[in-house]
């Protein structure tokens, strides 16, 4: 027992790990509480004014027309005085996106049937917008064209294309009433289980894992072989200690789900699987936390272990990105990783995932993170005894 608490009295010395990812999680909190009391059902309109400039060689009623079109949403700026190289310096500054010219007989070339274009000059070549702004000019054009085809004159032409173009349509998606909504507090819940994973293998791996290496440091080790104390009993009080820890998170964690999400569907009847799914996963933490710090590494290495292995697991597995948005070739290796398992399982919690509550699937999620615990427990405690018959 008195190395049990030792373990907690040197936990409380190197406490840095645990002080930085309390800190991400408290920040993480508040961004998403912040950011789902947002509405998510309202609908929202984007727009964005570019700046074009322009040199009109033409002064065709098509040209004119043009212009007057595109400057109902964006800004424009003639720079007919302007040299040649006055312009190549403006556009790559930015300070004009698009600068386009159009020669002299443009118009009467649209009118003779040819696929003439209009040069332009832009410092976002291959961009969203220039291929807005191109699509903008051509549906113009071709509007002109088709209105002149029908008999219109080039005045009519111009004219009626630009109300064509400028009459907005409003499109709207019609979806049953009867489907699941999420409220802000269910966000905020989900989001929070799909986090877990990555937090609490931070506070165990980062956290508890440098109040572990403390102990299999040299020196302690030596003063241990000189005491009746064996390695193997220091070994499992770290053990005991790594559990005690995770389960300390794991009950942390059940009590912001219970506060946040005492009236959200996602606990009220789904609670169960987020308590067993939060459960098993600590475990699978506690399990690689125990790996991690089996090897004879320092608290910079376990940094960057940790930090590498947290982070990537995190990103293939869907913690960060949601899993319907990965492509099937990344979902096939994140198959192969306990965190996807555990992310799976709590999509089935969470209607607008996308994953329907499957009790066939959710055993096979538990039984992976059960096997992975398992197996993640023998390697730490294969390696650390090939350590100690070495010492």
């Amino acid at each position: 027992m008195h190395l049990y608490k030792s373990f907690f009295r040197l936990l409380r010395r190197n406490a840095t790990g645990i002080v930085i990812y309390a800190c991400i999680f408290v920040v993480m909190l508040v961004l998403l509480f912040f950011v789902a009391r947002i509405n998510p059902q309202s609908d929202t309109e984007f727009s964005r004014t570019n700046h074009i400039s322009y040199i009109d060689n033409d002064n065709s009623a098509l040209s004119r027309g043009l212009i007057k079109y595109l400057s109902l949403n964006n800004e424009l700026s003639d720079f007919s005085d302007k040299s040649e190289s006055s312009i190549l310096d403006i556009v790559f500054f930015g300070i004009s996106e698009y600068h386009m010219t159009i020669d002299k007989g443009f118009a009467e070339e649209i009118n003779s049937g040819k696929d003439s274009r209009i040069s332009y000059k832009t410092n976002f070549e291959m961009s969203g917008v220039v291929f807005g702004i191109n699509g903008t000019v051509n549906n113009y054009i071709n509007a002109y064209r088709d209105f002149k085809l029908l008999g219109a004159s080039d005045e009519e032409a111009a004219k009626k294309a630009a109300e064509l173009l400028s009459d907005e349509t409003s499109v709207k998606v019609v979806t049953d009433d009867t489907k699941p909504k999420a409220s802000s507090d269910e966000i905020v819940v989900s989001q929070i289980n799909q986090f877990f994973s990555y937090l609490a293998l931070g506070f165990l791996a980062l956290g508890v894992g440098h109040t572990i290496i403390a102990n299999n440091d040299i020196e302690v080790g030596k003063r241990i072989d000189a005491s009746p104390v064996t390695r193997r009993k220091i070994s499992f009080a770290n053990t005991a200690g790594l559990i005690t820890a995770g389960v300390f998170i794991w009950l942390l964690f059940i009590v912001i789900n219970i506060v946040f999400g005492a009236k959200t569907k996602v606990f009220t009847e789904y609670w169960w699987v987020i308590m067993i799914n939060s459960f098993l996963t600590m475990l699978v933490c506690c399990a690689i936390a125990s790996v991690i710090t089996s090897f004879g590494i320092n608290s910079n290495t376990l940094s960057m272990i940790t930090n590498i292995v947290s982070l990537s697991m995190s990103f293939i597995s869907g913690v960060f990105v949601p899993q319907w948005l990965l492509g099937d070739g990344v979902l096939t290796v994140a198959r192969f990783l306990p965190f996807y398992w555990s992310v799976y399982a709590n999509n089935m919690t969470y209607a607008p995932s996308g994953v329907a509550f499957d009790m066939h699937e959710l055993m096979v999620c538990f039984g992976i993170q059960i096997l992975y615990a398992a197996a993640l427990a023998l390697v730490a405690a294969f390696i650390k005894n090939s350590r100690l018959s070495r010492v």
